[in-house]
């Protein structure tokens, strides 16, 4: 945390109790990129900072009141800021497991984007996830170059389990070939120590949950379209 605040004097450490760190100030913007253009700008912002990081994820708030909290400028219900998937941002802090890092690859991307958002130039330029569990869904298929949920709900089933028992199932992506022998293995070693097994595990319930409610919906169309044609 020292070397935290002497790398960035523009953020102080405010009251914390024994569980976190909670650092307030200002996060400048100095930003050139050829496709977008010099963004100059800073933000008044909160952090709360787990003591466990980098196993847990920091919150992040911009409490100088720039911009809505909404869905639009991609906040979540309690104001803090959605910064990307779950998934996203702790492989983000995996490759870079430091405060700064964090700060570099995880906030300052995000606020590079408010900030063309708040000129009227771009809507996001790093892209935008569906909200909440469509976001998620539409992560784990373009990450994993999955198709269908299914799939992914096959990925999950894998990534919950211990290596020596996912690696010896049918690979989620189709290609009719245990884990090991399937290209995808990369990808699946990449990035199995991302999220825990729990919450590999956490996704996937909801995930099968949604699915199990979609195929009920799709059978009650199937049969109402049935009666309706014998009557």
């Amino acid at each position: 945390m020292e070397k935290f605040l002497e790398s960035n004097p523009q953020l102080s450490l405010a009251p914390s109790n024994n569980e976190e760190y909670v650092v307030k100030g200002i996060l400048s913007l100095d930003i050139r990129d050829e496709l977008y253009g010099h963004v100059r700008d800073e933000f008044f912002i909160r952090i709360v900072i787990p003591k466990c990081f980098p196993k847990e994820t920091p919150t992040v708030y911009e409490i100088g009141e720039r911009f809505p909290k909404n869905p639009d400028y991609h906040t979540f219900p309690n104001s803090s800021l959605c910064l990307g998937s779950p998934l996203s941002v702790k492989k983000r802090i995996k490759d870079n497991p430091t405060l700064d890092g964090f700060i570099n690859t995880c906030v300052v991307p995000y606020f590079y984007a408010i900030a063309l958002k708040l000129q009227g130039k771009e809507n996001f330029v790093f892209g935008e996830l569906y909200h909440g569990i469509e976001g998620i869904i539409q992560n784990y298929l373009e990450v994993f170059g999955l198709k269908n949920i299914v799939q992914v709900i096959n990925l999950l089933d894998i990534l919950r389990q211990k290596p020596n028992r996912g690696n010896k199932k049918e690979c989620p992506c189709g290609c009719n070939l245990i884990v090991t022998k399937c290209s995808l293995h990369k990808k699946i070693v990449e990035y199995r120590d991302v999220m825990t097994r729990k919450e590999y595990a956490e996704d996937k319930e909801i995930l099968s949950l949604i699915y199990a409610k979609w195929e009920e919906e799709q059978m009650k169309n199937k049969m109402r379209k049935f009666i309706s044609n014998a009557l």
